[in-house]
């Protein structure tokens, strides 16, 4: 939610309050496909810093070119652990939104 709301150029409250639930689970199903977050920066400049440093000579590859932001997991998720992450979120979402009326 943190990168939907910069990319909007919106605080969580705000977006907690202006999107409604059906929304965010397209945000979110779309984040999937296409994210959201600066990672699809981050592959593209390493895609042209490793082919700049491969037209010199180096052998290096795109990923060795990708900034580590945080540890890799060690184990992949799969999709019912997300999928049961997701309703946990949609969960607690409406709740607020519950208790708030």
């Amino acid at each position: 939610m943190l990168a939907l709301a910069l990319r909007l150029g919106m605080t969580l409250h705000d977006l907690r309050e202006q999107m409604s639930a059906e929304e965010l689970m397209l945000w979110m199903a779309y984040d999937r496909v296409s994210p959201i977050a600066d990672i699809r920066g981050d592959i593209q400049a390493s895609i042209v810093a490793a082919s700049t440093l491969q037209a010199q000579g180096a052998k290096v590859t795109a990923s060795d070119m990708m900034p580590k932001w945080a540890p890799e997991k060690v184990l992949p998720v799969d999709e019912e652990q997300e999928a049961a992450e997701g309703e946990a979120l949609l969960r607690a979402f409406l709740t607020l939104k519950a208790t708030e009326i």
